[in-house]
């Protein structure tokens, strides 16, 4: 799974409960256990960089 979040954040427990979802959805809707599940976090985003593209 890739993922981009917002930075300053608490990168390891956003990765945990997105790698919670997936694997709960997984089994909810196709009925597969997952024992693994990598994260790879593709780009940080910064409160200042998304204050300053807003304002173009």
């Amino acid at each position: 799974m890739t993922v981009e979040l917002g930075y300053p954040s608490d990168i390891g427990a956003q990765c945990a409960a997105g790698r919670r979802e997936v694997t709960e959805r997984l089994r909810t809707w196709a009925g597969m256990e997952v024992s693994d599940l990598a994260v790879a976090v593709e780009r940080l985003h910064s409160a200042h960089t998304r204050a300053r593209t807003r304002r173009g």
